[in-house]
């Protein structure tokens, strides 16, 4: 048995970064040994382990064939006589494809270690066109190692995959866990250029015009990642320009339903979607306006949104030519009103009333006291 530090762990150490989680590869062993050494089986369509005291993940070394379409229409095969070379052969990179024995030795048959010196994004084997999931992940890839580009026989490959509709059968969980994990990088607008280029963002978002809004989500995201946005906020400023796509609610409900975006990061982006205009305008906004404003954003039961509304509203201001003012000026006012507002006794005002004269006498109670405040 020889084991190897695999994958990420040795392209980041490589490179200089720090290291987040730790991969190994099995050479020359069989499910029933790793178990016997105390392994703790974890893995449903091929063997992989979990350390007994690190709980790093183990895996024998496989190989992959293509039975069928998409991303799960592979056979894995592990036994004893794969080797380190055909287990890293099936990997997508290779800057992916190194890895590094006990001693400390780098085995690199795929000279990634050649390619993270020229910054390079290059496939393994002619097998990376099987596996559609590796559109996302070279595009995630992208906006981690911004300063890389993609090799042109492997943005050859990309187009290939989108061409056989090889991305039109990965579930939409799938699609959304790397849409995810790119936003969360500090260029996470590369990603979406390389799914541009490569067609893939048109089979995942037809509906949205890519090069028109492309400087317009360029500057929303990178202004998301100065300020270390949340990744629903980073998710809800792409979004935005789905309706300044001109996109009607029925084909953007479609596409939340298409990627499996969050309800959280739907509901935020139709937050501020819905009432832009007032937000924007809310210098001008008479009293009576400013109460509708906040029943319509539904912010008497649920006010912390409105600091997220406005970090998205200032977002999507940044990514406008015509640069609107910040809008911490709005949040300041709003979270004014609503203190006050919140001090009405609205027991006091309910007593004596029927229901709808209590919805009615509250509107007037709190109207009374916006206009005092303004």
């Amino acid at each position: 048995m020889k084991i190897y530090l695999v994958g990420g762990a040795v392209r980041d150490q490589i490179m200089g970064l720090s290291i987040k989680d730790k991969d190994y590869v099995v050479v020359g062993s069989t499910t029933e040994e790793m178990v016997k050494l105390g392994f703790k089986p974890v893995g449903k369509d091929f063997p992989v382990f979990l350390h007994p005291k690190t709980h790093y993940e183990y895996a024998l070394a496989r190989t992959e064939r293509k039975v069928s379409k998409g991303y799960k229409g592979f056979k894995v095969y592990a036994s004893k006589e794969v080797t380190l070379e055909e287990d890293l052969e099936r990997r997508d990179l290779t800057i992916n494809a190194i890895a590094k024995d006990k001693r400390g030795q780098f085995i690199d048959p795929f000279n990634g270690v050649g390619d993270i010196k020229k910054r390079i994004l290059r496939h393994v084997s002619p097998a990376f066109v099987e596996d559609p999931i590796r559109v996302l992940r070279i595009a995630r890839f992208s906006a981690r190692f911004h300063q890389f580009k993609i090799h042109p026989k492997t943005q050859s490959i990309l187009k290939k995959i989108i061409k056989n509709k090889e991305l039109e059968v990965v579930a939409s969980e799938r699609v959304w866990h790397e849409i995810s994990v790119g936003l969360l990088e500090n260029k996470s607008h590369i990603m979406f250029d390389v799914l541009h280029e490569c067609g893939a963002l048109k089979v995942l978002i037809p509906e949205i015009n890519y090069v028109k809004n492309k400087t317009h989500i360029k500057r929303s995201l990178e202004y998301a990642n100065k300020f270390k946005y949340s990744e629903d906020l980073k998710a809800a400023s792409f979004f935005m320009y789905l309706y300044s796509s001109n996109g009607s609610a029925k084909d953007i409900e479609k596409i939340y339903s298409r990627l499996s975006v969050p309800s959280s990061v739907k509901k935020l982006t139709e937050k501020l979607a819905h009432n832009l205009t007032e937000l924007r305008q809310f210098k001008k906004l008479k009293p009576r306006q400013i109460l509708d404003l906040i029943y319509k954003m539904d912010l008497f039961r649920n006010p912390d949104v409105l600091i997220d509304v406005i970090n998205l509203l200032n977002a999507y201001n940044q990514g406008q030519i015509s640069k609107q003012k910040s809008a911490v000026s709005t949040l300041r006012a709003l979270q004014k009103y609503l203190k006050h507002l919140n001090k009405l006794n609205l027991g006091l005002i309910s007593q004596n009333r029927t229901n709808v004269d209590i919805k009615t006498s509250i509107y007037e109670e709190r109207l009374s006291v916006l206009k005092k405040l303004i």
